[in-house]
């Protein structure tokens, strides 16, 4: 843990610590001050009256003071201490949402939605509690305790020490025994918190599906099996930590009636003077034996919520550290070409895998041209086109964008060049025009109208009362299938891009609005780079390439009217759609 903090603070919050540390021994010098007044104050109440007020007045005052400026250094301490806290934290959790979104395709795999979800809340949440604490407490318990058995070592008589030692060593021990109980199970915490979030984002996301199948009491039961599986952890650490609390007390009463008792037989058979001045030593001794013992709860609370801190620190460097698989080069090139894109016998295999999930892919698009891919579900599609803004890299073989191999420009060059339509449309909560906007929030609303008529969204879009600025919940969705694909075509062509990508994003509009949009898409972008994937064969007749996918392996490529001809799979395709005479056959 201390490693993974240590490596995301600032000059500023090294100075902070340091500064921490510093006024540490300020606050623990007024803090003896005062336990050592306390014992003067003891001896000056039980010497004469004259003598003793005088002195009383003036034990008195300096422990005021010495209060005063401890509580001041405190707060100051404590100032500090949140500030460093939460900027070490704000930094951690800003590069750990920094790493998830570098993330390729293949490095989701690794880590699940959900799970990154805990570890960028829950488990920061958890660093941070230990961070806090340990910047509160770490500095003043030891140094506390430090100097508190060196005034404790000056003022030592036998028996005391050993009844303090007693004590102590009972301490520790049930602490000890307390923590091996515990530590373990912050670990099961963490990974059911996990199981939590599947389970509850599981069933908010597929809610229609699971009222459609009345699977509520199914759902229900999976939730509350977890739920309780959690509840049983949680109350088993809670019940264990609840006896430290108890535990401290009873060992702080017991160390102090234990000195007062051993006290009691040495002081019984002294004179009145030497009596009076052991009385006022043991006091000390009581007051020194129980800063220790505080300075003990000190260390026990960071002990208590180091743990589990730990483990969630791991979790988090595990995302951090992660190796991402695909990579900037350090030698970018620039491109030779404008809207081109070129595959020289391609193949992928997912990570894990000894068999190419496609292979053998090769063909090439001019600028202006659309390239189409069809296959049955499974057959590769998306895969392939995930290729092109480098959503994942090919295993062998050659992509090339422009002329240039997308591995030897920057991502970031690469995708300014693309416009890409998901298969699931997904909206971002905000506004329409927000939406549209999206790769550039500075676009007038004249250029975002311009993009919603092509993908012939302007329409339904400005029926609603607030046009433009209308509200979209996340995911969108407060909005049909057809509109969010609708609204997710528009935020492709709204930058005028070389290249456009359709995974399937016609796939929820009807014959009419299909052939208006990809109409419209042709005479406003016609230097645009065009490539879909659909299932509709009435979608890419009119393409200039047609690839046919079928395992993962190119079957066939051409135009529509030589594949219906020649090509056995796009013909069984195309006859289960349309009729031989809608074909040409």
């Amino acid at each position: 843990m201390f490693k993974l903090l240590f490596k995301n603070m600032k000059p500023k919050h090294w100075i902070a610590v340091v500064a921490i540390f510093i006024l540490t021994f300020a606050q623990v010098f007024f803090m003896m001050q005062i336990v050592a007044n306390i014992s003067l104050l003891t001896g000056a109440v039980q010497a004469s009256r004259e003598k003793g007020v005088a002195e009383i007045w003036q034990y008195g005052l300096t422990m005021v003071i010495c209060a005063i400026l401890m509580a001041a250094v405190e707060v100051i301490i404590r100032f500090v201490a949140s500030g460093t806290a939460s900027g070490t934290v704000t930094m951690l959790r800003q590069k750990l949402y920094e790493r998830a979104n570098e993330f390729a395709m293949s490095d989701f795999a690794s880590f699940s939605t959900e799970s990154l979800i805990t570890r960028t809340t829950n488990d920061i949440q958890n660093v941070h509690l230990a961070w806090l604490t340990f910047l509160k407490t770490a500095f003043v318990a030891p140094i506390t305790m430090v100097w508190s058995i060196i005034s404790l070592v000056q003022n030592a008589n036998a028996s005391l020490t050993i009844v303090t030692g007693i004590w102590l060593f009972i301490l520790v021990a049930a602490v000890a025994v307390l923590l091996l109980m515990v530590t373990p199970k912050f670990r099961i915490i963490q990974k059911l918190t996990d199981y939590l979030n599947v389970a509850s984002r599981e069933n908010l996301t597929g809610v229609r599906v699971v009222r459609a199948f009345n699977a509520e009491t199914y759902q229900e039961g999976k939730f509350e099996k977890v739920n309780q599986e959690y509840t049983k952890v949680q109350i088993f650490t809670g019940r264990v930590i609840s006896f430290f609390t108890p535990l401290v007390m009873m060992v702080m009463m017991g160390l102090s009636l234990s000195i007062l008792w051993a006290s009691a037989f040495v002081i019984n058979g002294l004179q009145p003077e030497a009596a009076n001045l052991a009385f006022s030593q043991t006091n000390a001794f009581v007051m020194l034996a129980s800063q220790i013992v505080m300075s003990f709860i000190l260390i026990v609370t960071l002990i208590v919520v180091w743990p589990r801190a730990s483990v969630s620190a791991k979790r988090i460097e595990e995302v951090i550290t992660h190796e991402v698989s695909i990579l900037d080069t350090d030698h970018p090139v620039e491109f030779k070409e404008k809207g081109t894109i070129e595959f020289k016998n391609v193949g992928f295999a997912y990570p894990g895998s000894d068999k190419e999930a496609v292979s053998g892919i090769s063909f090439k698009v001019k600028q202006g041209e659309v390239i189409a891919f069809i296959g049955a579900t499974g057959s590769g599609k998306t895969t392939i086109i995930n290729m092109i803004p480098r959503m994942a890299d090919c295993t062998s073989g050659e992509v090339l964008v422009d002329g240039v191999n997308v591995k030897d420009v920057l991502q970031k060059d690469l995708r300014d060049r693309i416009g890409y339509a998901p298969q699931r449309g997904f909206l971002f909560k905000g506004i329409i025009k927000d939406n549209i906007a999206f790769k550039n929030p500075d676009m007038t609303l004249a250029d975002v109208r311009w993009a919603a008529e092509i993908a012939d969204a302007d329409g339904f879009v400005m029926g609603k009362r607030n046009g433009y600025d209308s509200e979209v919940a996340q995911g969108g969705t407060n909005f049909s299938g057809g509109q969010k694909q609708r609204l997710c075509i528009a935020r492709a062509v709204a930058t005028k891009p070389e290249i456009l990508i359709f995974d399937d994003s016609f796939s929820a509009l009807d014959y009419r609005t299909d052939k208006i949009v990809r109409g419209r898409i042709a005479e406003k972008l016609p230097e645009a780079t065009r490539v879909i994937i659909a299932q509709r064969v009435g979608t890419i007749m009119d393409a200039d390439q047609i690839v046919v996918l079928d395992h993962g392996k190119m079957v066939g490529i051409g135009k529509h009217k030589d594949l219906i001809r020649n090509c056995p799979v796009y013909q069984e395709i195309a006859l289960s759609q349309l009729s031989k005479e809608e074909l040409g056959l």
